[in-house]
């Protein structure tokens, strides 16, 4: 039975590359549906690999800035753009991509694959800034984007050209969630320590973010069950800026902090970008 159990964890660790991504070649949602502009965006990786993303311009004569969306492990970003778009009616561009593997983005997915696309699609981004107008440039990562983007941050040569980054219902270690994962089955949870030698944390943010001083947000669920709140209040005690909020929401789940109290965080965090930006 032991031995059964062994291999489910290793087995389970194994094809943690799913875990961590699980893309859709799916077309689930067309923007145009909803009345929404957007501008499909190709650009090439850091090694030359194509990605895929929508460029929504704010709406409004008055353009405040650009918001950078690194979404969730699963699907693609006609599933993620609807988290953020209502702030294009708010003054605000959204940018949004695939990373490699999913959708329309070539390439397979792999945690050195998807840092270099962060990486590229944060350059892409500010040219799309820059071009479009704005003050404010914003990193939001959601889940394991907020992973794939806080690892990325400190490596981009612009990062002083962020005014705030949001980790929404995110974590900094692949190992750390794989761990909290296998610790949760009861069945599997004494071969967790497997974790810590099977999967890599190579190029996860939890060595390199401390090195981060951009104001940052982060989000938690007090309810979510796929990213537990611990791991998004690591990231907020391990940050040394001197401009940091934690947003602890008692109700809330797994990345669903527009939905909650008839949207008074929506309102709320556009005054927290204002005052960033100040």
């Amino acid at each position: 039975m032991r031995v059964l159990l062994f291999f489910s964890a290793i087995f389970f660790l194994g094809s943690c590359s799913n875990l961590f991504y699980q893309p859709s070649p799916k077309h689930f949602a067309d923007p145009h549906d909803y009345n929404l502009t957007y501008e499909n965006v190709y650009f090439k990786s850091k090694d030359g690999t194509i990605l895929h993303g929508w460029f929504f311009p704010a709406r409004g004569p008055r353009k405040k800035g650009t918001i950078v969306q690194f979404h969730g492990n699963a699907q693609n970003i006609s599933t993620h753009f609807f988290s953020l778009v209502w702030l294009v009616e708010a003054g605000y561009n959204l940018f949004t991509f695939d990373y490699r593997g999913y959708a329309k983005s070539d390439g397979q997915p792999s945690q050195k694959g998807i840092y270099l696309d962060a990486l590229a699609a944060l350059e892409t981004s500010l040219i799309y800034h820059n071009k479009y107008g704005g003050d404010k440039f914003i990193v939001y990562g959601q889940s394991t984007g907020g992973a794939i983007s806080l690892r990325a941050i400190p490596d981009w040569q612009n990062w002083d050209k962020i005014h705030l980054i949001v980790m929404d219902s995110a974590f900094a270690s692949y190992r750390d969630i794989a761990f909290d994962k296998l610790n949760s089955k009861w069945f599997l949870f004494p071969f967790s320590p497997i974790s810590l030698m099977v999967i890599s944390d190579e190029f996860a943010a939890d060595d390199v973010y401390h090195k981060i001083r951009t104001p940052l947000l982060s989000i938690v669920g007090l309810k979510d069950k796929v990213v537990p709140p611990k791991f998004g209040k690591h990231i907020y005690e391990g940050v040394l800026s001197s401009k940091k909020w934690l947003w602890e929401l008692p109700n809330g789940k797994h990345i669903d902090v527009f939905h909650h109290d008839q949207g008074i965080y929506r309102q709320k965090f556009l005054n927290l970008v204002d005052s960033v930006a100040q």
